[in-house]
């Protein structure tokens, strides 16, 4: 699993959210079981890193 290690780099934040969403449409649309499995998989992932990514701030604020 990648990381999202640069908690202010909003530029990336808002890449994997808009990856996430292209994952989720892709799982309404696919009929494909194989293409659904592989989506949720690299959904899961994603949701990942944004917990990471916002773990990071909280612990920035913290230090702070």
């Amino acid at each position: 699993m990648r990381i999202l290690d640069n908690t202010n780099d909003k530029f990336e934040r808002d890449f994997e959210l808009r990856m996430l969403e292209g994952n989720i449409n892709r799982i309404c649309v696919s009929d494909d079981p194989l293409e659904v499995t592989r989506m949720v998989g690299f959904a899961c992932d994603r949701i990942n890193m944004l917990a990471q990514y916002r773990m990071l701030q909280l612990q920035e604020r913290e230090v702070k």
